[in-house]
């Protein structure tokens, strides 16, 4: 897309050239007798395409760009005189190359030559994207005779007899003005708006459905922020370090990343208030809800609609996919922090009381010991603890079966409210891709809107045009979010294992608490179970991370996507969480970007593990395997440096890769069981 560009600037006798000005735009070498030396500059991959206009009246040897330019400087007798005045000109990528030319040349007649100045024009194609040319404009006119003219000229004042005035000591009184209006600010603005309507003109003749404008973003009445245009050396600066992958830290570079933002933002906002005006307010969502709530429960079988009447009396009111949802979100939490760590503890107390009896009958008594018993009076005290075991055991196995029942109940009564909200939603947006169709990890984020149109707050309601890049962005968050909160808990519990492990070590070397021994080991034992059953668990976002990957970068090497695969689950999730934060203001990271996003992530991690590392002495973490020494700050393992290394220098180096669209299915796919289910994201099955 064009964008629209009119600047000029003055060349100054003080510190500049005109011959060498000459010379580097037209890539042509050129000799300057000022400086009796030859003006030559480094040939330009594509060369200029240059050539000079002059008026009816100028001689001949303005033809000629080398003698031009010199004499030019020889007529400029002051130090500091304008020598040339420089106009710079974006062409629009829309036109083909012969059309640039004739659109400059055209312009170039009709606003500068028709006006007396002689234009030595360059057309620059270097970069295909931005085709631009320089126009070279004389500054001082010609006489009808060929001759230089004044730049200035007197302008005597007259009396009212038309005579001359004059003053005390019989001088003529005069003003000096310039012979020509081009140093006026009024003409600058005349030929920026003479040229986009040159532009829109040339469009309008080739079918071009396009406009330019030469006025600010604010004349135009357009809702936007003017980005600051960068110097030459800090754009390239930028680019340098766009190429590696990293972010420029200068200052004007920052603000035009927050300018884009703030429009983006602006943008969107519009839109919605586009989509508010169009979009019929008299939708009445509530009875598209209903409708598709008895469609659904008409059909439940005996199974479901007992589950139904169970939630309308632990609600005590109207069963909605909102209720539903909490009620089963507060349920899974209270099992992994409640229910779960206490059938864990029961295990292990279990686990510990068999092998503590089995060493006491071979006479093992070191690890009797180690395990909080006393030799003497071994059996009284194995007696107590073993009663206490069937105590909780048999607590934890009434919680278990009790929770079953409830958990049942709910996830029913989710699958029902599910459905509800993706038939309804999906009938108000017809054009949703069908991936989003019925997946669960997007259930939510329809509620909301559904229950915000049905409020009236249509503010919230994101325009169709958008729903798509929405519920990516919805799925993406809430998959990299489970991941970290596995992440979390398994560094959370290796933690607690290191700290209970090196209390365990206190208390043998003291070798008097027996009790204290006996709990420290239980909970030590606990918390490793934990870290095993959350690093499971890890697995299966684990999974669903990579299709995400595969899915967010189709154009990424194979090769490269296998080694991501490779990544710890956490550093997947930073590099996908940057992906849906950038991609929120529509522009979608590329994979490099998002790899130094999570690499960042990763430095921290491992400045934080060498620190705590140094701060272990104890033999019982010396103990541990280089994978546990890592968990409590490296979740899922630590990626090799040579791997992160390779990554980078390929991710810089993207293919046209297309991948087997069934491979995206597996996001799909829905588990065989409950707990299954619960990892992956429910999936309508009734």
């Amino acid at each position: 897309m064009s964008y629209f560009r009119l600047q000029a600037n003055i060349i100054s006798k003080k510190n500049q050239s005109a011959v060498a000005s000459a010379s580097y735009r037209s890539g042509e070498e050129l000799y300057s007798e000022r400086d009796e030396e030859m003006k030559s500059f480094r040939k330009r991959e594509v060369a200029p395409v240059s050539f000079i206009l002059k008026p009816d009246h100028a001689p001949e040897w303005t033809l000629n760009r080398e003698k031009l330019w010199n004499e030019v400087e020889k007529v400029e007798k002051a130090w500091n005189a304008q020598l040339a005045r420089e106009v710079l000109i974006a062409l629009p990528i829309e036109l083909t190359a012969d059309q640039q030319h004739k659109l400059v040349q055209r312009f170039v007649q009709n606003e500068f030559v028709d006006a007396g100045m002689v234009a030595d024009v360059s057309i620059h194609r270097d970069k295909a994207h931005n085709p631009h040319a320089h126009i070279l404009l004389t500054v001082r006119p010609f006489n009808e005779d060929g001759s230089w003219g004044n730049k200035k000229v007197r302008q005597y004042e007259y009396d009212q007899d038309g005579e001359i005035l004059r003053n005390d000591t019989g001088e003529k009184v005069f003003q000096t003005v310039s012979s020509t209006n081009w140093n006026e600010r009024e003409t600058l603005v005349q030929w920026r708006l003479d040229y986009a309507e040159a532009i829109n003109q040339t469009f309008k003749e080739h079918g071009i459905k396009k406009t330019v404008s030469a006025l600010s973003f604010e004349e135009q009445g357009l809702d936007r922020i003017p980005e600051v245009r960068l110097e030459r050396n800090e754009y390239q600066y930028v680019k340098r370090m766009e190429k590696k992958g990293l972010e420029a830290k200068t200052f004007y570079h920052q603000l035009n990343q927050e300018i884009r933002k703030t429009n983006a933002e602006i943008k969107q906002l519009n839109q919605k208030i586009s989509f508010l005006t169009e979009k019929q307010k008299s939708v009445d969502v509530q009875s598209i809800l209903h409708r598709h709530s008895v469609e659904v429960t008409q059909h439940l079988d005996t199974d479901y609609q007992k589950s139904m009447r169970f939630m309308e009396g632990r609600l005590k009111g109207n069963v909605t996919f909102q209720a539903v949802h909490k009620q089963l979100e507060g349920l899974y939490r209270w099992e992994e922090r409640t229910l779960e760590p206490k059938q864990v503890k029961t295990d292990v107390m279990h686990a510990i009381l068999n092998a503590t009896h089995s060493a006491y009958q071979n006479r093992n008594v070191a690890t009797v010991k180690d395990q909080g018993f006393p030799v003497k009076g071994f059996l009284t005290v194995f007696t107590e603890r073993l009663e206490t075991f069937e105590k909780l055991a048999e607590a934890a196995e009434k919680e278990k079966q009790t929770n079953k029942t409830v958990t049942a109940h709910l996830e029913r009564s989710f699958r029902v409210q599910s459905l509800i909200v993706h038939n309804a939603f999906n009938e108000l947006y017809p054009d949703i891709e069908d991936r989003y169709g019925y997946n669960d990890r997007t259930a939510d984020f329809k509620a909301e809107l559904l229950e915000a149109m049905k409020n009236g707050e249509w503010h919230r309601v994101p325009p169709s045009h958008e729903m798509n890049h929405r519920l990516q962005l919805h799925e993406l968050k809430k998959v990299c979010s489970q991941a970290e909160k596995v992440s979390d808990s398994i560094r959370i519990q290796s933690l607690v294992r290191n700290k209970l492990g090196n209390e365990k070590e206190k208390l043998l070397k003291v070798g008097k608490d027996l009790d204290a021994l006996y709990e420290t080991s239980v909970k030590l034992n606990t918390a490793q179970k934990l870290v095993e059953r959350y690093q499971e668990k890890a697995m299966h976002f684990d999974k669903q991370l990579n299709d995400l990957a595969r899915e967010k970068f189709p154009h990424a090497k194979e090769r490269l996507l296998r080694k991501t695969e490779a990544l710890p689950l956490e550093m997947k999730a930073d590099l996908l969480k940057h992906f849906a934060k950038e991609a929120a203001f529509q522009k979608e990271p590329s994979f490099k970007v998002c790899l130094h996003a999570a690499l960042k992530e990763q430095e921290k991690r491992h400045a934080s593990f060498v620190n705590y590392r140094n701060q272990q002495s104890g033999s019982f973490y010396q103990r541990l395997t280089i994978d546990q020494q890592q968990t409590g700050h490296f979740p899922s393992g630590q990626a090799s440096t040579e791997l992160l290394d390779n990554l980078v220098r390929q991710a810089a180096h993207p293919n046209s890769y297309e991948k087997d669209p069934g491979e995206l299915s597996k996001l799909n796919r829905k588990g065989r069981n409950t707990r299954m289910r619960r990892h992956l994201g429910l999936e309508i099955e009734l």
